[in-house]
């Protein structure tokens, strides 16, 4: 006790275990509050089709999970590294109703992340080696609105982007300390990440190429270092094969096989919608090549994007200094090298996307795992301004007094527009967008709009049409007396009011912002992200 007393008085232990104890019991008090999404349900679906392979594989119970063959199944080549686990503990803690089953979920997607913004806690910590510049880049991991919503949703992304964090943790542990114990962490750590979403191979290629990167610059190390990092890669190739195959039961047939048909599958994969971006309509093909960079540049607080191009461009000149001189002075210090790193992790992607003319939507978040690292850099950028003004003490005045304004600004945006901070713009994209990008595209805030519906009309029975199929999970996910008031309808002809999350075509839209058919009736209520418009309400006229 006495030890552990000793430790709470310091700083640099306490105030990080206090902020994320916090962090924990807030996401414990609002993950409830948020929606379904769109592809929730269909997501459970995957964990069910495996959860019933694996069943007949090893014959765990005698209960059917699915009645869906995986080989035969439509999403196969979807990973399951989270929606597997999801589908075994809905059954073992026997979770009957449609809304225990996706609270579950949310309550995961939250711990799981929430556990990974310890890890890039703990990156920070080792590369800055101060306690305060990693607390703050936890900070600006907490208060960056979109993530926090998808945070207590998205089955998806999400995970993805938290098993990204654990495994770039690995990475550098291998990286800098090559052994057979960080071998197999990081081989482990790859193997989810790529069990949940294919493109995450580049990790494996990153841990490649990064090794290589010290072979070719002389910075293999001495010659025990040298075999370290010999049979380090050497444990780490194969058992990282396995831990792929381990976590994704759709290879268990055929690996080698089954991994190249999926990969080419989902690396050219198809999508039949279309995607609103700067007032246009794109098919998937036709996005234009500066999708993703406008996304990013548009939905991330603005301070975090300039700190993050600071701490990049902070580390040109040293490295054009060594490169003139013939030097390799840039590759020699651990620090520049996870800096360099962050900055592959960051580019190699987004750059990917342009180069390969991948299909993209709903925004950036087939990307959202590049976040952590640009939050790196943005934490960086701090530093990099905050040594620069060592003698400038307005300068280290109006750094904090940015900071503090921004994150003010961010915990009282995020507050106001509970539960929708995933329609978040920064002033980059000023006003009501509304007509201008994809808003509440997974439909999240329909939950909302039963609620405020509930309220307004005190009818025991109120039929309701809606624009888009989120609408039904979301009738699904509410409360057993508040769902029994509503009736759904296709045809707003048979229904008192019309629900529209936006998420519409070209005759849709043109239709919402003229207030033509459905939309021409009274608005009762609407739901506001900012200044946005995400969702509106309708009473629809009768003849």
């Amino acid at each position: 006790m006495e030890k552990w007393q000793q430790l709470w008085k310091v700083p640099g232990y306490r105030w990080p275990v206090l902020f994320f104890a916090a962090y924990f019991v807030f996401g414990l008090a609002l993950y409830g509050d948020y929606g379904m999404s769109w592809d929730e349900a269909l997501q459970r679906q995957h964990g069910f089709v495996s959860a019933e392979y694996v069943n007949q594989q090893f014959h765990l119970t005698d209960k059917q999970y699915d009645w869906r063959q995986l080989h035969e199944y439509m999403y196969r080549y979807h990973g399951v590294w989270f929606t597997l686990p999801m589908a075994w503990l809905e059954e073992a803690w026997d979770l009957t109703s449609f809304r225990q089953q996706f609270r579950m979920r949310h309550l995961a997607v939250f711990l799981l992340y929430w556990g990974a913004g310890i890890v890039f806690f703990r990156i920070l910590l080792r590369r800055f080696a101060n306690w305060r510049w990693a607390l703050l880049g936890a900070a600006f991991w907490v208060l960056s609105p979109r993530f926090f919503a998808h945070s207590f949703f998205n089955p998806k992304d999400l995970p993805f982007l938290s098993l990204f964090v654990i495994s770039t943790w690995t990475l550098f542990r291998l990286w800098l300390r090559p052994g057979i114990g960080t071998a197999l962490l990081h081989a482990l750590a790859c193997g989810m990440l790529i069990g949940m979403r294919i493109i995450g191979v580049l990790m494996p290629v990153m841990t490649v190429f990064l090794f290589a990167a010290d072979v070719l610059v002389g910075k293999s190390g001495t010659r025990p270092l040298w075999w370290k990092r010999i049979i380090g890669l050497g444990v780490f190739g194969p058992m990282a094969y396995w831990a792929i195959v381990v976590f994704w039961p759709f290879l268990w047939p055929d690996p080698q096989l089954q991994f190249l048909e999926a990969f080419e599958i989902m690396s050219q994969y198809g999508w039949g919608g279309k995607v609103l971006f700067q007032g246009q309509f794109y098919a998937g093909p036709e996005i234009p090549w500066y999708y993703i960079p406008v996304w990013i540049g548009i939905s991330t607080p603005l301070l975090y994007l300039l700190l993050s191009l600071t701490g990049t461009l902070s580390l040109l000149p040293r490295a054009w200094q060594h490169l003139r001189q013939g030097s390799i002075g840039i590759w020699a210090i651990a620090a520049d090298r996870k800096d360099w790193a962050n900055v592959g992790l960051v580019l190699a992607p987004v750059l990917a996307i342009i180069v390969l003319e991948s299909v993209v939507y709903d925004g950036w978040r087939h990307l959202f795992f590049v976040y952590p690292s640009l939050l790196y850099l943005a934490v960086l950028g701090t530093k990099v301004v905050w040594d620069w003004a060592s003698s400038r003490a307005w300068w280290r005045r109006g750094l904090l007094a940015g900071l503090s304004l921004q994150g003010g600004y961010l915990l009282i945006w995020m507050a106001v527009n509970h539960p929708h901070q995933n329609v978040f713009f920064n002033a980059l994209a000023w006003g009501n967008q509304l007509g201008q990008y994809d808003l509440d595209y997974w439909g999240n805030s329909y939950k909302q709009g039963f609620e405020a519906l509930a309220k307004l009309d005190g009818a025991p029975i109120i039929k309701v049409a809606y624009q888009s199929y989120p609408a039904t999970l979301n009738y699904e996910y509410l409360h057993p007396e508040l769902r029994a008031r509503f009736e759904l309808t296709e045809d707003p002809a048979q229904a008192d009011y019309f629900l529209s999350d936006y998420r519409v075509w070209r005759s849709g839209l043109n239709q919402a912002l003229n207030r033509e058919g459905p939309y021409s009736g009274e608005e009762v209520h609407a739901i506001y992200a900012g200044a946005t418009k995400i969702l509106g309400i309708y009473r629809l006229r009768k003849n």
